[in-house]
């Protein structure tokens, strides 16, 4: 995989890219910070088999870069970041996670982290032992999981109302791709709702935990083929790609999943089959939303900020229909005027101060 880092870096807009390599543990990982607004950046750190450097680093890319973006559209006072640590080179474990914490605590709160695919209990408690700058870990917050799910089900109503004219979720038929803390607790909340979930996961033990909820069980590689009003991946990305596109049997996709879709084209994709795609970037905020605003605020009860995602997606769905793009295309437009009004407005004061 070939690619020149600094233009791709010049070209996206990121402020810097860390990276990190300690022989002893095997830890080699890229940390790529996007866009430190307001001095910060959110973002998970990634623990993947990758096949090469290159192939990690554009990862931490345009991971972070999306990560800008979700922040700007949920109303988060920061940027973008994320990590990624090849897996397959980790030679000790606990050891490689502790080197990482130190890096960025090196980086002096610039950068505040997260959990994202891959990263366990155990690294969150050993990184813990060498940074502070580590989202949710002893804040006495609810699970991360939980709070991703409140505002992906506001942000799945939103969908349905766009397409039906209301919001109502009683009778309403989800497919859930991926039984973990985040699939697990929006199947309970849609359940809780009136909607018949059908899910699956490779995981035994989960799958007997949701059909104790009520979850109608499905093999792992049915799912996609599932009738139903709604598609939602929220397990690995990538799940929707040229083959599984042509296989779903739903009107609307609203995965909690980072990167959903295999490559951002896939949204025509979806498009072309009538199927109205939520971009997970702007539906999964629920965490982030969370963690930023106890970290600057304290408080605990973020349900109004949480709503605020249905009415995001709303308006990413009106400006997809009224620009006739893509719901992708318009949601990254509209965060990049955002992004440029803010910006534009710090010139402002900075000009009228000088």
């Amino acid at each position: 995989m070939e690619f020149e880092l600094l233009d791709w870096m010049a070209q996206s807009g990121h402020d810097r890219v860390l990276a990190v390599q300690e022989a002893r543990s095997g830890l080699r990982a890229w940390i790529a910070l996007h866009h430190p607004r307001h001095g910060r950046a959110y973002g998970g750190i990634r623990v993947w088999n990758y096949r090469s450097e290159a192939e990690a680093a554009l990862d931490a890319l345009r991971l972070s870069q999306a990560m800008t973006y979700k922040c700007v559209l949920a109303g988060v006072a920061g940027g973008g970041a994320k990590t990624v640590v090849m897996a397959d080179q980790i030679l000790d474990r606990p050891r490689a996670m502790a080197r990482l914490g130190e890096k960025i605590q090196e980086l002096g709160g610039v950068y505040r982290a997260g959990p994202d695919v891959g990263f366990t209990v155990a690294d969150q408690e050993a990184l813990a032992k060498r940074t502070h700058f580590l989202a949710h870990h002893g804040s006495g917050l609810r699970p991360a999981g939980e709070a991703t799910a409140e505002g992906a089900e506001y942000g799945i109503r939103a969908g349905l109302e766009f397409l039906d004219g209301e919001c109502r979720l009683e009778e309403k038929v989800v497919a859930i791709q991926g039984l973990g803390a985040v699939g697990m607790a929006l199947a309970a909340r849609l359940i809780q709702a009136g909607a018949k979930v059908i899910g699956a996961d490779p995981d035994s033990e989960r799958t007997r935990r949701a059909e104790a909820l009520g979850v109608q069980v499905v093999d792992a590689g049915a799912i996609v083929d599932a009738p139903a009003d709604v598609f939602s991946p929220c397990a690995l990305g990538g799940s929707l790609h040229d083959l599984t596109i042509q296989r779903l049997r739903v009107r609307l996709v609203a995965g909690a999943a980072n990167n959903v879709l295999a490559r951002p084209d896939h949204a025509r994709l979806l498009d072309d089959r009538g199927i109205l795609f939520i971009p997970d970037f702007v539906l999964n905020a629920g965490a982030l939303i969370e963690g930023a605003g106890f970290e600057r605020e304290g408080r605990t009860d973020w349900q109004p900020e949480l709503l605020r995602i249905g009415q995001t997606v709303k308006r990413v769905l009106q400006r997809a229909r009224d620009d006739r793009s893509t719901t992708v295309e318009a949601a990254h437009q509209v965060a990049r005027e955002m992004l440029q009004r803010e910006i534009q407005k710090t010139k402002n004061r900075a000009g009228a101060s000088s």
